[in-house]
């Protein structure tokens, strides 16, 4: 029964607006004979003007049980309790509870002050909604509130105009900083540049590039490579002329900037003979092996002759001897003062 009743109690408990003559201030006391009034208390005495306060009033269980609570609300917050104090919140009700026992309803208001002085605060009413309807008014005594200012001392007081914006000055760590970051940006700014300038010409990024073997010495040990290899020996004589003509027309490109690459063997027997007039060391006589050289070659590639051992030796012969003949000596002293 008494846990149906505390129930019953806890759904009972609400807020409600009163009518307009309750929203009104109020009255320092209650007229009548049977007007009651219990101790009320601030969380402190005295607070500094502005600061915030708790009114708090306990109910005790007797006035309670068996009844529902209204408490007082005010039109508009904050609410003038009395001249200097203001309420900032409505009257709250909370319950308090004692070894999960609810012993008491507390409540509590919000207040604050603008100005200076000591305040004797209203008897606050709570209004207790008995069962059959009749309705109770319990009686709050209103505590003092001293609100304090903060004293200036006069006698020394002396006001100061506005102080300029501080100003700290530069650190070393953050000239330090500030010169990393610009280190780090212009290296980053060269080393793009670099890159472009490089990839543009086909140079590495970093070093120089090696200078290559000239055009005699390079040709020359190709085809020591290829007569090591003997490949017609291994019934391969037509990659064997394909890798000796080919070595021919990477010289003579590099030898003269013959496109022979792209010609046909008369084509660029007919480029040569036009190089001659330019160039001492060429001759009909060298052309004449070269000439040779390459009629032996299409037979075997395109012809599908099969030529003699002897052929082939001959053939790679008279390549050694028109690169030998046509090499530019002067080409090893230059590389050789370029590395210097």
């Amino acid at each position: 029964m008494y846990r149906f009743i505390i129930k019953k109690l806890f759904v009972a408990l609400f807020v409600f607006t009163t009518s307009e003559a309750l929203a009104q201030q109020i009255p320092v006391i209650s007229p009548g004979r049977d007007f009651q009034a219990l101790e009320s208390a601030l969380d402190r005495d005295s607070i500094l003007i502005g600061d915030q306060i708790w009114w708090k009033m306990d109910l005790p269980r007797e006035a309670w049980q068996d009844k529902q609570i209204e408490a007082v609300q005010f039109r508009s917050l904050p609410f003038d309790i009395t001249k200097g104090v203001e309420a900032l919140s409505p009257v709250i009700l909370d319950s308090v509870y004692r070894k999960k026992r609810l012993e008491a309803i507390e409540a509590r208001i919000l207040l604050t002050s603008f100005d200076s002085g000591s305040y004797q605060l209203p008897h606050m009413p709570l209004y207790l909604k008995r069962m059959d309807g009749i309705v109770d008014t319990l009686w709050f005594k209103g505590p003092r509130l001293y609100v304090n200012t903060i004293q200036v001392d006069t006698t020394t007081f002396e006001p100061f105009g506005l102080k300029p914006q501080m100003r700290y000055p530069v650190t070393t760590g953050e000239i330090l900083l500030l010169a990393g970051v610009i280190i780090i940006v212009a290296g980053l700014i060269f080393l793009i540049v670099r890159i472009v300038q490089r990839r543009r010409k086909n140079l590495p990024v970093f070093g120089q590039i090696k200078p290559g073997d000239p055009p005699h010495v390079a040709a020359l040990k190709i085809l020591e490579s290829i007569r090591k290899q003997e490949l017609w020996k291994k019934q391969k004589a037509k990659q064997y002329y394909t890798l000796l003509t080919d070595t021919i027309r990477v010289y003579l490109h590099d030898r003269w900037g013959i496109q022979a690459m792209e010609q046909t063997s008369a084509e660029m027997i007919c480029s040569l003979r036009k190089e001659k007039a330019g160039d001492s060391l060429l001759t009909d006589e060298n052309i004449g092996v070269l000439e040779k050289m390459f009629l032996t070659g299409d037979l075997a590639k395109f012809a599908k002759y099969t030529p003699s051992d002897s052929e082939n030796k001959e053939s790679l012969e008279r390549a050694i001897l028109f690169v030998s003949g046509t090499a530019v000596l002067q080409e090893d002293d230059n590389k050789e003062e370029k590395e210097e």
